[in-house]
């Protein structure tokens, strides 16, 4: 009698071992809480996106002050759209700041507001803001949203991302998280 509760023990122990005798992995219930790794899908992430047979060469209207955005520099290029009286727009920029340091891509950021002195005025507070441009006629941007296949009244911020080539490869409007980060590697490298 001292040996059944043993007995019963190595039965049930013999009786969950359900894996398979080859390859050693669990069969049975034990695989449906099998963690998968989740894929990224870009066209998910872009309102937007383009192949590079189909995608149209980037262009900004014109700028105030004149000149235009630096040319690529070897990486992609983010082209963020911004205003100083956007809340998504300020809460944001520090986040693509960081991930520029990590990220293979040149930050470039435009502004919609109405004046120079905005800009002027937003950067004295917030030294770590970027150098933005700003549109010379804020009312243009409409129609340079609509070249990308945005509506004209998509609000901002909006994000376009330009390959080397200087093709825009995929446009989105609204802000971006720190859980967009996955998506944003797997764009940059093309995937």
């Amino acid at each position: 009698m001292d040996r059944l509760p043993t007995l019963i023990l190595l039965l049930a122990l013999v009786a969950c071992d359900k894996s398979d005798k080859q390859t050693g992995e669990p069969t049975g219930r034990v695989n449906a809480a099998k963690v998968t790794a989740k894929k990224t899908d870009t066209a998910a992430f872009c309102d937007k996106q383009f192949s590079v047979e189909t995608a149209p060469t980037f262009q900004t209207p014109e700028l105030a002050g004149g000149g235009g955005l630096a040319p690529s520099s070897g990486k992609w290029r983010w082209v963020n759209v911004w205003a100083t009286w956007c809340p998504p727009c300020v809460d944001e920029l520090p986040r693509l700041v960081k991930w520029q340091k990590t990220l293979p891509f040149d930050l470039q950021i435009v502004s919609v507001d109405e004046s120079e002195d905005d800009v002027t005025a937003y950067r004295k507070l917030h030294p770590e803001t970027p150098e933005s441009k700003r549109l010379a006629k804020p009312d243009a941007q409409g129609a340079w949203f609509a070249q990308f296949g945005l509506d004209a009244t998509a609000p901002i911020p909006v994000h376009i991302f330009v390959d080397t080539s200087n093709k825009v490869r995929c446009v989105r409007a609204g802000g971006v998280r720190e859980q967009d980060q996955a998506m944003l590697e797997a764009l940059f490298a093309g995937k």
